[in-house]
C-alpha cells in the first residue's frame, strides 16, 4: 500500500466509526422496552401476534354478547355497538395506556348498568353520550389523581357488586334462552323485567330451552375439565410455557360451532327445529366501525333528566376506572410488570372520549381477556394494538355471518361468564373466617341488584370506611409499667424472679425492658378499657349475638384471671405510647385513657407519653393530648413527653402547649432520654428481697 492510500484510509476510518455510531443509535431509538427486555418492532410482533389473534377471536361473540346484554330490547345497534367498543377502546388503551396486558373493550361490568340506562333514556343512542360525558369525569379523576382513592374500596365490596352484576347478566338472557316474549312494558330495575320473564315461563319453547342448556353446560364442563392442552418441545417457547400448556378458547370454539346450527334452522334445512337467532332480532349484522351520535341531540334522550344523565355517566366512569387499574393490576400482579396508574387512567379516559365519538358505547379494562392475554404470552402492548385490528378485519369482513348466531348460544355464552364472574369462593371463605365482610358483600349485592350498581359500591364503600374508622376509634396503645411489681406474683412464684426476660423487641439500646416471668402480662385494648370504664355498651344485636353464643356453647372469651389492671399499673411510672395516628377518629380515647391512670387506688409517680409510634397528629389530636396531660400534671402527676423530629414539622410543632413543655424541659426526642431521669429510681439490689425488685410489667392496651 501506498503512502498515499494510507492516508486515505486513516481519513476515511472516523468517517466509518461516525457512520456505525449513527447506525447504532438510529437502531436503539427502534427498540421498546417489553416484559422480556427491549425489543425492536419485528421481535415485539413475533412474540405477540398470537396473543393477540386469540384473544380477539375470543373478543368478536364476547363483544356481540355484551352489546347485546347492554340495551334493552330489540334495537339493531346492539351487537355491531359491542364490537366497534372492542376495536376503538383496544386501539386508544394500546396507544395511550400503560398496562402492556391490560385489555379494554366492552365488559359485564358495565352492561347491567347500561341496559338499564337505555331503558331510562330512550334507546341505545344514549350510550356514546354516556361515553363522551363519563370521558369528563374521567379525565378529573385523572387530573386530581383521585383513582388512587377509589383503589381503597376493599375486596368484599368490589366482589359484592361483581357478585351482583353476574346475577343481572345471567338473569337477563332468560328470554333468549328459553324463546320468550313478555307481554309487559320494559321496566327501569332489573328484577321487574325478571319477574315480567317469569310470567311467561310457560311458554318457553323447546329447541331453543334445549340447545342454551347443552351450549352452556358444553362451556362450563370443558372450561372445568379440558382447559388447556399440554404443549410439544418444538411448540413451547419456555419451559414455563411447556409447563403451563396452552389455553383451549372454548368461548371462541363453542360459539361458532353453533353458527352452523343457525343456518341450517335459518333455512329450513334443521327438520323443521326453530332456532331463533340473532338475524330474526336484529336483521342481517353489518360492521358499525363509526356512526357519530349526534344525529339526534343529547335532550331527545335525557328528556328533561338532565341530572339524571349526569348521574349515571359518573357511575359509568366511576365503574370503569376502577375495573381498569384492578384488571391491569391484576395482571401486574400475575406477571411481575408494573403499570403507571396515571397513564392507565389517562388511557381509558381517551378511551371513553373516543368510543363517544365514533357511536360506541363505554369500555372498560376486562379481566378475562386480560388474564387470556398475559396467560398466552403477550410482553406488549402491542398485543392490544394488533388485537383490536383483528376485531375489525373480522367485524368487517364476516359479521354478516354472525347473524345465524343462535340466540341460546349468546344466552349460554353470557350465563357461562356470569356463572365464571360469581365469587362463590372467596364468599365461601369470608363466611367462614370473617362474617362481617361476608355480610358487607351481600349487601353490597343486594343493593346493587334491587336499586342501582352504583348505590350499591357506594354504599359498600361507605359502610367499609365507616367499620375501619370505628376500629381506628378503639384507639390503640402500648401501656408499660416501669418500676414496681406487686409482691403477691414475686410470692406465688417461689422463686427469684427472671431478668433475663426482655421486651425490648426493637433493640433500642439504653432502654432496657427487662421482664420477670411472673410478671409479664398483656393484656388486649378490650381489657383495659373493661376494667378502667371506658368500653362503650355494646349494641343491642351485639348482645344478642353474645347470648347467642353462650346458649350455643359457641362463645369465645379470653381468659380474665390476669386481667386486673388495679395494683399492676399502680404507684410506678407509666409509658404510654399511641400507636398509629392521633386523629379525631382516636384523639378522644387516648384522652380518657391518661384520665383513667388517675382512678387507679395509687397514682403513678410519672407518666413517659412517647409519640415515637404515631405517624401523624391532627388538631384534633393535639387538642386531646394537651387535656390529657393537663389532667395528669393537675393531679400533680409529673408528665414527660417524647416527640420525633417529623411530628414537629406538622400541627405539634405549632401548638403553644408543646412549646411550654419544651420550656421546662419535659420534651424529648427518644425515649431513652426521657427514661434517664428514672434509672437511678429503679436500680435496686437484688440480694435485699424480692419485694424490692424493680421491673417493668409490660401491658398492651
Amino acid at each position: 500500500m501506498s503512502v498515499e492510500e494510507t492516508c486515505n484510509s486513516m481519513q476515511q476510518a472516523p468517517v466509518t466509526a461516525s457512520q456505525s455510531s449513527n447506525v447504532e443509535e438510529a437502531s436503539s431509538r427502534c427498540h421498546f422496552a417489553a416484559m422480556n427486555g427491549h425489543k425492536q418492532p419485528h421481535q415485539l410482533l413475533m412474540d405477540n401476534w398470537q396473543s393477540a389473534v386469540t384473544v380477539a377471536m375470543v373478543s368478536v361473540p364476547l363483544s356481540i354478547s355484551l352489546g347485546i346484554a347492554s340495551v334493552a330490547g330489540d334495537d339493531a345497534a346492539a351487537p355491531t355497538m359491542g364490537v366497534a367498543t372492542a376495536f376503538w377502546g383496544g386501539l386508544i388503551a394500546g396507544l395511550f395506556g400503560s398496562s402492556d396486558h391490560n385489555i379494554v373493550g366492552p365488559a359485564g361490568a358495565l352492561s347491567g348498568m347500561l341496559n338499564s340506562y337505555t331503558i331510562q333514556f330512550n334507546g341505545s343512542g344514549v350510550l356514546p353520550y354516556l361515553s363522551l360525558i363519563s370521558a369528563v369525569w374521567c379525565f378529573l379523576f385523572w387530573l386530581l389523581n383521585l383513582q388512587r382513592y377509589l383503589l381503597l374500596m376493599p375486596k368484599a365490596v368490589f366482589e359484592g357488586f361483581t357478585m351482583a352484576v353476574a346475577v343481572i347478566i345471567g338473569f337477563n338472557q332468560m328470554n333468549m334462552a328459553f324463546g320468550l316474549r313478555p307481554s309487559g312494558p320494559k321496566h327501569e330495575h332489573f328484577y321487574e323485567n325478571v319477574v315480567e320473564s317469569f310470567k311467561v315461563l310457560d311458554k318457553a319453547q323447546l329447541a331453543p330451552t334445549i340447545f342454551f342448556f347443552v351450549t352452556c353446560g358444553l362451556l362450563l364442563a370443558l372450561a372445568k375439565y379440558l382447559p388447556k392442552i399440554a404443549l410439544a418441545k418444538y411448540v413451547a417457547k419456555t419451559e414455563e410455557q411447556k409447563r403451563k400448556g396452552y389455553s383451549i378458547p372454548w368461548t371462541v370454539i363453542i360459539p361458532l360451532s353453533t353458527l352452523i346450527f343457525g343456518y341450517l334452522s335459518n333455512t329450513d334445512n334443521l327438520g323443521g327445529i326453530e332456532l331463533p337467532t340473532l338475524k330474526d332480532k336484529y336483521g342481517t349484522l353489518t360492521a358499525r366501525v363509526f356512526e357519530p351520535p349526534f344525529s339526534k341531540p343529547l335532550s331527545f334522550y335525557a328528556n328533561g333528566k338532565v341530572g339524571g344523565i349526569l348521574t349515571a355517566s359518573f357511575g359509568v366512569a366511576f365503574v370503569a376506572v376502577l375495573e381498569t387499574l384492578i384488571s391491569a393490576k391484576i395482571a401486574e400482579q400475575k406477571t411481575d410488570w408494573a403499570f403507571d396508574e396515571g397513564q392507565e387512567g389517562l388511557g381509558i379516559t381517551l378511551c371513553h372520549a373516543v368510543c363517544g365519538a365514533v357511536g360506541a358505547m363505554p369500555p372498560t379494562g376486562v379481566f378475562v381477556r386480560t388474564a387470556l392475554n398475559f396467560g398466552l404470552g403477550a410482553t406488549h402492548k402491542l398485543s392490544q394494538l394488533l388485537n383490536a385490528l383483528v376485531v375489525l378485519i373480522i367485524s368487517v369482513a364476516a359479521m354478516p355471518v354472525f347473524s345465524y348466531l343462535p340466540q341460546a348460544s349468546v344466552a349460554a355464552l353470557l350465563v357461562y361468564a356470569s356463572v365464571r364472574m360469581m365469587p362463590i369462593h372467596y364468599t365461601m371463605d369470608l363466611w367462614r373466617n370473617d362474617k362481617g365482610s361476608c355480610a358487607l358483600l351481600i349487601v353490597t349485592a343486594l343493593i346493587c341488584v334491587f336499586m342501582d350498581p352504583v348505590y350499591g359500591l357506594i354504599v359498600g364503600m361507605i359502610v367499609a370506611l365507616l367499620r375501619d374508622a370505628a376500629e381506628t376509634a378503639a384507639a390503640d396503645a402500648r401501656l408499660t409499667m416501669l418500676g414496681q411489681v406487686r409482691k403477691g406474683i414475686a410470692n406465688a412464684a417461689g422463686k427469684p424472679m427472671d431478668d433475663e426476660a426482655d421486651l425490648n423487641e426493637g433493640g433500642d439500646v439504653g432502654f432496657q425492658r427487662g421482664v420477670s416471668a411472673g410478671s409479664q402480662r398483656s393484656l388486649r385494648t378490650i381489657d383495659y378499657d373493661v376494667e378502667t370504664g371506658l368500653r362503650g355498651r355494646p349494641s343491642p344485636i351485639a348482645l344478642l349475638m353474645t347470648m347467642l353464643q353462650s346458649l350455643t356453647g359457641t362463645s369465645k372469651q379470653a381468659s380474665n384471671a390476669d386481667a386486673k389492671i388495679e395494683g399492676d399499673l399502680a404507684g410506678g411510672v407509666i409509658l404510654y405510647e399511641p400507636i398509629g395516628p392521633v386523629v379525631y377518629l382516636a384523639a378522644d380515647r387516648h384522652c380518657a385513657r391518661l384520665k383513667g391512670l388517675l382512678t387507679q387506688k395509687t397514682k403513678p409517680t410519672s407518666v413517659v407519653l412517647s409519640l415515637e409510634l404515631t405517624p401523624r397528629v391532627d388538631v384534633d389530636g393535639s387538642t386531646a393530648l394537651d387535656k390529657g396531660i393537663k389532667h395528669l400534671r393537675d393531679a400533680g402527676v409529673p408528665v414527660k413527653l417524647v416527640v420525633p423530629p417529623q411530628l414537629k414539622t406538622g400541627v405539634l410543632g405549632r401548638a403553644g402547649w408543646l412549646a411550654g413543655l419544651e420550656k421546662e424541659g419535659q420534651v424529648f426526642q427518644h425515649r431513652r432520654d426521657a427514661w434517664k431521669g428514672f434509672e437511678n429510681s429503679f436500680d435496686c439490689e437484688r440480694e435485699n428481697s424480692v419485694d424490692c425488685e424493680q421491673h417493668p410489667a409490660k401491658t398492651e392496651v
